[in-house]
């Protein structure tokens, strides 16, 4: 039977394209612009999310700004390298300088990183010295906190920052560190020379008074003997004696002077670490994290308090007492702790190292030169004793006299510059910008925070509605059932319960024109529309009965004859929804205690009738498959032009299977509040796995209504749709 348009048919669309009825279908990937377009529909969907998180995010930082303490960070900058002294050494003598240790730091100069330089800045003797200067009532360790050394990439500079409650300490605090290595370094250096000053200083008077002594031993056998020059011919065999007495007298020098540096180095050695900590990387302190949230917490409970009680109430004093136990925690934790520490060669201890191999080896050479040098003179003393005994006794006295005089010149010479490198040791490290007072960075940066809150807030607002976008497993739109089951939407209908009046006046009409959409889709789904058609949804509440309710109700007001049966014999409705009587009905129909004339009756709405659920029955299915029900709905269709059979859902029974099998058509009602994923596919696949069943397509209950749909896309221009006395949507 073919529909006439009713009077107001214009507001049906004229042509309505067939929808494929292959379940299997799997439809074509959206474009781009759709994409965009489900993104922004997800946020506007979700914009009370979005905001709360975004507003909620703002004020917590907002709130954690003004609550946290300030604090000022100065800096001050040092630059790590060789210095003019350490080059002007270096430049002199190829072998460094003749202090060992003072040649260690110099070959270190050039291996010494800047990092490594940074990671002894905060060995403990440097805070020590700091917190003496400056009497500072804290400890190394929570000085340390406050402190922070960052190297300057591919530069020599290193900045030093200070952290404190006001800026002029933290100026202070920052200069003293700086001052405190830099003379560290410099004690570094001047430590050896003080060492071979020890020494020297020994030795001097020694050697001042054995060339005395040879001195006066000399004039007075000259004196003695009348003779104050060696003959001619003796001079160049007591030159050679004198000589090797004075090589001797050196290289025995040498050998004490190395070894008395080598015991030097290897004190120095065992007291240097092998390694240093080469790098580490700092990351934030959780604790603080939770402190800080631990304070926003119990100062907005605090606030809240204070509304209800007074100063006095337990609630608020317990409240006030956690805060400020909280605070005193935050302001005893360090910012930043060490997550990773890397170790690497300490230069200084492998030129160390280095240095005593070498003084090693200038022992030995040391020791074997005297035992050549001792050797050659036994070889020439029979020479020496052919010489007249005057002759040799002067002549011995003579290089007596000149030997301690070397010695004592050569000793008197180390000392020297002993004292000049003393006087004139460098450090390593110079301060290229002290810290000032006026010129700092404040924490929190309120406007800065702010505005970071405002920022961030907004991106875990969308972050937020994404990820509840993504485990929400529901049905938002027409394009989700098309993606994700392949199967066509007969219509969309708008979400009507809950709203407020000024909402529902103009949804309403959008509800009703809906459900014309979804008759027309019906209607124009074939060449051969069906008839009987079954209602079902996957579990129970997505508002199967309502669509069936109401799509009787707009094929009634175009003129046609409807009946509705309620076949949800477990848990019927829809008497209740058209206010009649379910003293009889199907399941009465079906075991032959009433006849269809009988259990048939009028509606309220012109042209609808129902054949309620009838009482009770104890075997629900067995009555839905039997041939008695083939029987009524043969006899339905011969009276109506239209039988809409309300079915059970899907979940757990089978009762809408079998009535989708025994209608000519099937209508799955999915709910975008409340239906899952996972029920509605298992459904679909219900639906599928069994022949016979032609499901015509979705209905969409339930969409969120949008004041944009308040357009032509169903209202033509000027037009407007009421709704028929009583009609529920």
């Amino acid at each position: 039977m073919m529909l006439d348009k009713p009077n107001g048919a214009s507001r049906l669309p004229t042509i309505v394209t067939p929808y494929p009825l292959d379940l299997a279908q799997v439809t074509e990937t959206p474009s781009r612009d759709l994409d965009a377009r489900r993104l922004l529909a997800s946020i506007w969907r979700r914009r009370k999310l979005l905001f709360a998180i975004w507003a909620a995010f703002a004020i917590a930082v907002t709130i954690f700004s003004f609550v946290t303490p300030k604090k000022y960070t100065v800096s001050t900058k040092l630059i790590a390298g060789g210095n003019s002294a350490s080059e002007e050494a270096a430049n002199t003598d190829p072998n460094g300088t003749n202090l060992p240790i003072l040649n260690a730091l110099l070959a270190a100069t050039g291996q010494q990183s800047s990092e490594q330089i940074a990671e002894l800045m905060q060995q403990a003797p440097v805070s020590q010295e700091v917190i003496k200067q400056l009497g500072l009532g804290v400890s190394v360790d929570q000085l340390l906190a406050h402190l922070f050394v960052r190297p300057v990439a591919d530069t020599a500079i290193i900045t030093l920052s200070i952290t404190w409650d006001d800026p002029a300490t933290a100026a202070r605090i920052a200069n003293a560190y700086a001052n405190v290595f830099v003379e560290h370094e410099r004690q570094m250096v001047a430590g050896q020379a003080d060492t071979a000053i020890g020494y020297l200083q020994k030795e001097l008077p020694l050697a001042e008074a054995r060339m005395r002594a040879q001195q006066e031993a000399l004039t007075g056998y000259e004196q003695e003997t009348g003779i104050a020059d060696l003959p001619t011919q003796t001079t160049n065999e007591l030159n050679s004696a004198e000589l090797l007495e004075t090589k001797l007298q050196q290289a025995q020098v040498d050998e004490q002077t190395a070894n008395a540096s080598l015991a030097a180095v290897q004190d120095k050695l065992d007291s240097t670490p092998e390694t240093i900590v080469a790098g580490k990387t700092d990351s934030g302190n959780p604790v603080v994290a939770n402190l800080q949230a631990q304070i926003s917490t119990l100062t907005m409970q605090l606030s809240a308090a204070r509304k209800q009680y007074t100063e006095d109430y337990p609630t608020v004093i317990q409240l006030k007492s956690a805060l400020e136990e909280a605070k005193r925690e935050l302001k005893d934790q360090p910012a930043t702790v060490t997550s990773a520490v890397s170790d690497g060669p300490n230069p200084v201890y492998q030129a160390l190292e280095q240095q005593e191999t070498t003084l090693q080896a200038q022992a030995s050479a040391a020791a074997a030169s005297i035992q050549q040098l001792k050797a050659q003179r036994t070889a020439e003393q029979p020479q020496l004793d052919r010489l007249p005994i005057e002759s040799r006794r002067i002549t011995d006295l003579q290089r007596s006299a000149k030997a301690a005089t070397d010695v004592y010149t050569a000793l008197h010479q180390k000392y020297q510059d002993a004292l000049i490198a003393r006087t004139t040791a460098l450090s390593d490290v110079s301060i290229t910008q002290p810290a000032d007072a006026t010129n700092f960075a404040v924490t929190p940066n309120i406007p800065l925070n702010m505005a970071l809150g405002i920022i961030v807030g907004f991106i875990l607002g969308v972050t937020g509605v994404f990820l509840a976008d993504f485990f929400d497993d529901r049905f938002r739109s027409e394009d989700d059932i098309k993606e994700r089951l392949g199967i066509p939407v007969l219509a969309t209908i708008p979400l009507v319960d809950g709203l407020a009046s000024k909402d529902s006046a103009w949804v309403k009409p959008l509800a009703v024109e809906a459900f014309y959409q979804l008759v027309a889709s019906l209607r124009y789904s074939s060449n051969h529309p069906p008839r009987t058609i079954a209602f079902t949804s996957a579990d129970q509440g997505d508002g199967k009965s309502t669509i069936a309710m109401n799509t009787a109700i707009s094929l009634g007001q175009m003129k046609a004859r409807v009946l509705i049966v309620d076949a949800d014999l477990r848990r019927p409705s829809m008497h209740d929804k058209l206010n009649v009587s379910n003293e009889s009905g199907l399941s009465d129909v079906l075991v032959g205690v009433a006849s269809l004339d009988d259990a048939i009756r009028p509606t309220e709405h012109a042209g609808v009738s129902i054949l309620t659920s009838g009482r009770p029955a104890p075997n629900p299915v067995g009555l839905l498959q039997s041939e008695a029900f083939d029987r009524l709905l043969k006899a339905a269709r011969e009276r109506f032009d239209f039988v809409i059979v309300d079915a059970p859902a899907l979940r757990s029974i089978v009762d809408g299977i079998v009535l989708g099998v025994k209608t000519e058509g099937t209508v799955l009602v999915i709910s975008s509040t409340s239906s899952e994923g996972r029920a509605v596919r298992a459904a679909v696949e219900k639906l599928r796995s069994v022949g016979g069943i032609n499901l015509l397509g979705v209905v969409l209950n339930r969409i969120r209504p949008d004041r944009r749909a308040q357009n032509d896309y169903y209202l033509g221009a000027g037009q407007s749709v009421s709704l028929p006395p009583g009609t529920p949507v």
